[in-house]
């Protein structure tokens, strides 16, 4: 095993050869903790050191600095993050003060930067204040060189400031946003009016809990989707549908190891709309203002996403769509808001829309150079019948969730219906629209037709609104898992449409206007 000392040269290196790879106008910003060894390597604050260097990027973001890579892990001598930024040295350094300065934990970071000719600035250089000791308020200096300080008095330093944070986590994640009486949101250790020392005003920060508002609304359509039953062909709590590899806790196994994604999805959406409005005020160093410039990041984050479902399921892939289509949407309520632009499902849709612009074309452009045994199915529905699936229906802006699905589930849950009765009924619908390629690669165009005449046949007898109907759907899912026949692209997209619904009903569009308002 790697010695401390050892991961601290191997992340020296790391840094200057990361920094180095930059072009002249960006940044790296390297992460790591500022507490004793005891704590740092066996404290229990990985996960913590993680989620403080998310939100370290949604700090840099809302300053207007785009994050171009980023990669976090925890090493021998503790959790270590790098992030590379486009932005001038020095005011990217006065960012990574303000951030250790003003979050409610940034005294326990070090948040350095270097510059691609492996310099790094520090506060001194730019006059900015020196780091404060955790336990005395005095200059850290001099106390960490004299040792002034017992090392029981550090742990609860350390421990008062993440506690501090976790009662924060806390009011995010039971829903409430702290408010203050000009509307606006700002962290704990923040007053309206106390000085920022990056630019003379405090960081407001009413992007993090609309950020976990839009977060929630990802996961539980997740776990939503997951619990309806009954879903023909699908897994359910009762049943495995037509799979033999998974049932009901895959899922729920799924849906766990992916809750932190989607509010990362989020951040990256409002970290890329800064750069895009400051193009527009003509800062021609900023990036332009395409929206599909955003997919590669997006598509990283989901290479990550997909690794973490993998190894929770055993290697079962329970979500794959769904971290592409619920992750571009997420990012793109990200930009909206980012932006003060429209907030509302087609808005979101027609953003999710231009940020995939093009996928089509690029990722099925090289399907022909390949051997037909090294297609995927997808590649090979596109060669022989031109099917796009979820591709598709992401740069056509998602129309049969906006245009069909989710005024059926509006209509059907105004009129009384349940929700769990109300979401199988959607999904109904769906199966009779959407290009699911998941029952084309098991069942061909002839399952296909299978799928959509049972599934208008249940509608027609009342879906689940009637003893008739009903059975036509138990009928359903008899018939399904015997020709292995599998509905996955309609149950994402009912996924899809929970969100757009639970983003309309949960708060989360008030919120987003009540935080614009002046």
């Amino acid at each position: 095993m790697e010695s401390p000392l050892a991961a601290r040269e191997t992340r020296w290196r790391r840094r200057l050869e990361l920094a180095a790879a930059l072009p002249p106008d960006c940044s790296l910003l390297s992460f790591t903790l500022r507490m004793p060894a005891p704590l740092r390597l066996g404290g229990g604050y990985d996960r913590a050191a993680g989620e403080w260097f998310d939100e370290l990027r949604g700090f840099l973001a809302r300053k207007g600095l785009l994050v171009l890579s980023y990669e976090f892990r925890v090493s021998a001598d503790g959790p270590e993050g790098f992030c590379a930024v486009r932005g001038e040295g020095n005011d990217v350094k006065r960012r990574a003060v303000a951030f250790e300065e003003t979050h409610p934990c940034g005294a326990l970071v070090d948040v350095d930067v270097t510059f691609p000719d492996g310099s790094a600035p520090g506060r001194r250089e730019l006059e900015l204040p020196p780091r404060r000791c955790v336990v005395c308020g005095g200059e850290a200096v001099p106390c960490v060189r004299g040792r002034a300080h017992a090392a029981e008095e550090l742990r609860d330093a350390v421990e008062r400031l993440a506690g501090r944070w976790r009662a924060r986590c806390k009011v995010a994640n039971e829903g409430a946003i702290p408010r203050l009486a000009s509307g606006r949101n700002v962290p704990d250790t923040e007053s309206a009016g106390g000085p920022d020392p990056c630019d003379g005003t405090k960081p407001l920060d009413e992007t993090e809990p609309l950020c976990a508002y839009i977060g929630r609304c990802a996961r539980a359509a997740v776990l939503f989707e997951a619990a309806v039953a009954p879903k023909p062909g699908l897994v359910t709590p009762i049943s495995n549908g037509a799979h033999t590899d998974m049932d009901y806790f895959t899922f729920l196994a799924s849906a766990a190891a992916l809750a932190p994604f989607w509010e990362r999805f989020v951040r990256l959406g409002v970290s890329f709309a800064p750069g895009a409005r400051a193009k527009e005020r003509g800062n021609a160093e900023c990036p332009p203002p395409d929206a599909s410039a955003l997919f590669p990041l997006l598509r990283e984050e989901g290479v990550r996403a997909e690794r973490a479902m993998l190894s929770a399921t055993g290697g079962v892939n329970t979500h794959k769509g769904l971290i592409f289509s619920l992750g571009v949407l997420s990012a793109a309520c990200g930009t909206l808001f980012s932006e003060g632009a429209n907030f509302s499902s087609e808005a979101c849709a027609g953003r999710g829309a231009e940020i995939v612009r093009g996928i089509v074309e690029r990722d099925f452009a090289d399907a022909g150079k390949k051997k037909h045994s090294e297609r995927t199915a997808g590649e090979r529905l596109y060669l022989a019948e031109g099917v796009t699936g979820i591709r598709g229906e992401a740069e056509r802006g998602f129309p049969a969730v906006v245009t069909t699905a989710l005024p059926c589930l509006k209509k059907l849950l105004s009129g009384g219906a349940a929700l769990n009765d109300a979401l199988a009924e959607t999904l109904l619908l769906l199966m009779t629209t959407a290009e699911d390629t998941n029952i084309l690669a098991r069942g061909g165009r002839e399952g296909e037709r299978s799928v959509r005449e049972a599934a208008r046949n249940a509608l027609a007898l009342g879906g689940m609104r009637t003893e008739e109907g009903r059975r036509a759907v138990r009928d359903m899912e008899a018939l399904f898992p015997s020709r292995r026949l599998s509905p996955g692209g309609a149950a994402d997209l009912l996924a899809v449409t929970v969100f757009f619904h639970l983003m309309e009903t949960s708060g989360a569009t008030e919120a987003v206007r009540r935080a614009r308002r002046p």
